[in-house]
């Protein structure tokens, strides 16, 4: 069984992205923020959850690291981050974060542009529940954009050579149309 490791970083859906893996039919484990590289390393995928707190502020540890292999071939696996994990992807590797305009939850019309491999068979148009406290203002070097809203440039990016996935979204939740369908995408690889 393919283990998925999901990284806690504060978010009160972890428990949910852990219960939507396992629904898939892959083994989940719930680690820390301070875990060590080698620890992150074990698994088949890696999720960097949502959270509260800043993705140029806060301490991640080994994570950056983690991060900064994978985008320098140097190491294959794919990664999935969420709303702050997207942000501390986009940080990390030198992508630009910043304030969004509407900084609260709740629902938002997601408009995809590229499917890529995370969209994949979803429609152009989505409904999602979205967090913009900080967001993704500009890609990482060899990302692309593939969706976008009336309120965030940057909802989702990949950069497939790589495998590394962000969205600032939360697919994890019911509310997302379709959130189920885009772990699958990332989970199916």
């Amino acid at each position: 069984m393919k283990k998925v490791h999901i990284i806690e970083l504060g978010s009160q859906y972890t428990h949910v992205i852990w219960r939507a893996v396992r629904d898939l039919g892959l083994e989940g484990k719930i680690i820390g923020k301070e875990t060590s590289l080698n620890e992150m390393k074990n698994c088949d995928f890696l999720m960097l959850s949502g959270g509260p707190g800043s993705a140029d502020k806060d301490n991640f540890y080994e994570i950056p690291e983690l991060l900064k292999q994978v985008h320098s071939g140097k190491l294959f696996l794919p990664i999935l981050g969420i709303c702050l994990g997207h942000q501390l992807i986009a940080h990390t590797l030198d992508g630009k974060i910043g304030r969004g305009k509407n900084a609260e939850y709740g629902i938002c019309e997601i408009e995809v542009e590229k499917e890529g491999i995370l969209l994949q068979s979803l429609p152009k148009k989505f409904n999602a529940w979205v967090s913009h406290f900080d967001e993704v203002k500009n890609l990482p070097k060899g990302f692309d954009k593939t969706a976008h809203s009336s309120v965030c440039e940057i909802e989702s990016m990949e950069n497939q050579k790589c495998r590394i996935f962000g969205v600032q979204f939360h697919p994890e939740v019911w509310h997302t149309e379709g959130g189920e369908k885009i772990l699958e995408n990332f989970l199916g690889q």
